[in-house]
């Protein structure tokens, strides 16, 4: 089989007017071959249940240092990252977004503390380092003080045992946690990831998902076959069929929406709004997304006062993160829900609808 390289993925997929092409996303393709480059041709190996790696060329795999890149949202961070995952040929190797990553550590440290372990972080790091070889995290970003302090005990033993970690951000290394409370506490992970990943900068003024938004409509009726022609156009143009889909851990249970990719999602109003989800569920799944087609909006008066419910928390979650919508509808957002026991606030959820449509929208 021929060496596929990311350069020469990516290049097939300006040929197919797939992307457009761009210097800053070049540079970063020269370091994910780079980066690939020493991982295919290191003998990069674990040896069996004591999980040290055994190295074929040692001093080639001491230069794998991990790759944190950052950069505004649509420069294509996350789709360069796919296409190195994609194709790189190691086999224990997982993608996973950051809020779904923590997600797990968290349960499994509480396993491990129910099981009287030690150190319960570091039990759960050497699972991770048992399994994987490469991980590729997607959209890190720090919260609270808890996954702060989790989150740099994990990753010494991730760069100590020689774990290769990929991660996408929009914020640079110093601005993680900025401002929070007793960030000094982590300030020594910050100089860990500046000590052992290469820090790529993706500097673009130009936002893709948004150029192509430019002057778009966003709010389709159904029953116009123009605007359903219109509205399919602009959600196939993000390419969601060449993605695996989304996973997602909600109440114990696994939600897979099978159209979404690279930040892009494609749901219908039933998968969303007509399965028991709150706002902390909608908080989870939200932060997968950049860009979010929703098809299918019923006149919600007839679907009952619980689906209207879901839908008015679901416009609220989009409006307070702030993220592009766009929306295929039974009906204009004034006429969506003309009588329930929600109507009153609904009233807030047409006015959000109406300025989620604006050139304005999402702002920086």
């Amino acid at each position: 089989m021929d060496y596929v390289s990311v350069k020469s993925r990516y290049l097939e997929k300006i040929q197919l007017q797939q992307l457009e092409e761009n210097k800053s996303q070049e540079k970063l393709i020269k370091k994910l071959d780079s980066l690939k480059e020493i991982l295919e041709n290191s003998g990069f190996l674990q040896r069996g249940s004591k999980f040290l790696h055994t190295v074929v060329n040692f001093k080639k795999l001491s230069n794998a240092k991990g790759l944190y890149i950052h950069g505004g949202v649509g420069v294509g961070k996350s789709m360069l990252m796919d296409i190195f995952f994609e194709i790189i040929k190691v086999k224990r190797k997982r993608r996973i977004h950051f809020h779904e990553f923590m997600n797990e550590v968290q349960e499994n440290i509480d396993i491990a503390r129910k099981k009287k372990k030690s150190d319960p972080i570091k039990e759960v790091a050497l699972q991770i380092i048992r399994e994987n070889e490469l991980i590729c995290l997607d959209e890190i970003q720090i919260n609270d003080v808890a996954d702060a302090m989790i989150v740099g005990r994990l990753f010494e033993h991730f760069f100590k045992k020689k774990l290769v970690i990929v991660t996408t951000s929009n914020r640079a290394p110093r601005d993680l946690y900025k401002d929070g409370l007793n960030r000094q506490l982590f300030l020594p992970f910050i100089d860990l990831i500046n000590k052992n990943m290469d820090i790529a900068n993706m500097e673009s003024e130009k936002d893709f998902r948004r150029s192509k938004l430019s002057g778009a409509k966003k709010y389709f009726i159904s029953s116009s076959n123009k605007d359903s022609d219109q509205f399919y156009a602009l959600a196939n143009s993000f390419d969601i069929s060449f993605g695996e889909g989304l996973r997602v851990q909600v109440k114990g249970r696994e939600l897979f929406f099978p159209k979404f990719h690279n930040g892009v999602a494609l749901l219908d109003f039933s998968e969303i709004c007509s399965v028991p989800l709150g706002s902390l569920d909608y908080q989870q799944i939200i932060s997968h997304f950049r860009l979010f087609f929703l098809d299918k909006i019923p006149q919600l008066s007839k679907e009952g006062n619980d689906s209207a419910k879901r839908f008015i928390t679901l416009i609220d979650t989009v409006y307070e993160k702030r993220i592009e919508f766009i929306c295929r509808a039974e009906t204009t957002p004034d006429l969506l829900y003309l009588s329930g026991m929600n109507n009153f606030e609904f009233q807030r959820t047409i006015s959000r609808l109406y300025e989620i449509q604006s050139s304005a929208w999402p702002g920086k």
